[in-house]
């Protein structure tokens, strides 16, 4: 599939109670605001705890009903992440890329573009964790749990990230990738998660890491021309 000129990319938005401006990008998408990017690309992390379960669905009811509307004039990809699973049945209109479809590959001209939340090929130990804890029969019993004690989990949950910081550096990042960018079989890999924001290359690929939303409210464009740039936007206060 071929990334079309004017996609944007966005991951690691974090929407909470105290976070909202990723729900206000959408809405000016929405409304005509904002000009309508032909694509849009969700790298994941998008809420700080969305999934099948019943409680989150209702916390974020409006960011669900304007997703789902943007997704009737937009093309939407959306890349799960560690904060937020098994999406299928929440948003109808977007194609959903579950951890065991990540990396996903698409096309710029000739380039062949690895596109993935970011938390793979990581050790044994915590990758199956983490699928553990996307199990759909797993998530199932907890939302049993959690309604017959009136949500009180998934409140808390929701409670304990809404004033954490997002916004860090990771000593020896380049170092990091370098680890398990050969996995990647593409020219160019996008990957959210890290929250770092910055672009390098390494072992010949062109490595992208998406900056954190929730902290720096910027997005990556891509602009055709006499060659692909992926430009750097902060979203306008909208």
């Amino acid at each position: 599939m071929r990334i079309l000129d004017g996609a944007i990319f966005i991951a690691d938005a974090h929407e909470n109670a105290k976070r909202s401006q990723f729900l206000k990008l959408i809405k000016s998408f929405n409304s005509g605001t904002l000009p309508l990017p032909p694509q849009i690309f969700l790298v994941g992390d998008i809420f700080d705890f969305l999934s099948s379960t019943s409680y989150t669905q209702i916390f974020y009811k409006e960011w669900i009903e304007e997703l789902n509307l943007l997704a009737k004039k937009s093309e939407i990809h959306y890349f799960e992440g560690n904060h937020d699973f098994n999406l299928s049945s929440v948003f109808k209109g977007i194609t959903i890329y579950p951890i065991s479809s990540q990396p996903a590959i698409f096309t710029l001209y000739d380039k062949r573009v690895a596109i993935a939340h970011g938390d793979i090929f990581l050790g044994f130990f915590t990758q199956n964790i983490l699928k553990f804890l996307r199990n759909n029969r797993f998530l199932k019993l907890m939302d049993f749990i959690d309604k017959s004690l009136n949500h009180k989990i998934s409140k808390w949950i929701l409670s304990t990230q809404k004033d954490k910081n997002l916004s860090y550096k990771i000593p020896n990042f380049k170092e990091l990738i370098s680890q398990k960018i050969a996995n990647y079989q593409g020219d160019i890999v996008i990957e959210g998660h890290y929250h770092q924001g910055v672009r390098f290359e390494i072992n010949s690929k062109d490595y992208i890491n998406l900056p954190c939303f929730a902290s720096e409210r910027s997005y990556f464009i891509v602009e055709y021309a006499d060659e692909i740039k992926f430009q750097l936007i902060r979203s306008p206060n909208v």
